[in-house]
């Protein structure tokens, strides 16, 4: 007799996007276990997760209620419902910025609202590209997605503080 799991197996090949239930942040992650070791993202709150394709994860919780892993739903991948949640949390980030230009301290704010990344233009998986956590390292200079880049700080100050 087969036995089948009591629970599904949690997904680690997939690279997540997360974000704010009230589109108020968004991050991207290389993979669930880089998502699961960000403390910062704990802290957070009311979430919601994406694989790249713009399916929705639900998230494995442990007995304390903490994440410990996502896996797929039976939903179809919805990409334009992706992106327009992302499109708002940037919309979020300039209207922050606007409010609050000392988080783009050294930049005008006009200047950083206006180098914010722009959604729905093109697929799915270049505007995840735009994100916190999707870009690759730029070399030794701090980018704007990287930590401790303006755009990454603004994203993180917006969610967190609105």
């Amino acid at each position: 007799m087969t036995r089948l799991p009591t629970e599904p197996a949690a997904t680690t090949d997939v690279q997540p996007v997360v974000i704010a239930t009230d589109n108020t942040f968004a991050h991207a992650y290389a993979s669930v276990g880089e998502m699961l070791s960000d403390r910062n993202l704990r802290a957070k709150g009311g979430l919601e997760f994406f694989d790249r394709s713009g399916r929705r994860l639900a998230p494995l919780l442990t007995d304390a209620w903490e994440v410990r892993g996502l896996v797929p739903t039976s939903d179809e991948p919805d990409p334009a419902l992706l992106q327009g949640r992302l499109a708002a949390v940037i919309r979020h980030v300039g209207d922050y910025i606007r409010r609050h230009p000392e988080v783009v301290a050294g930049m005008p704010a006009d200047e950083a609202v206006a180098a914010l990344p722009h959604i729905g233009k093109d697929t799915l998986a270049e505007d995840v590209a735009k994100l916190p956590g999707a870009g690759t390292p730029s070399g030794g200079t701090v980018g704007p997605m990287d930590s401790g880049g303006w755009f990454h700080n603004a994203m993180h100050a917006a969610g967190w503080a609105h």
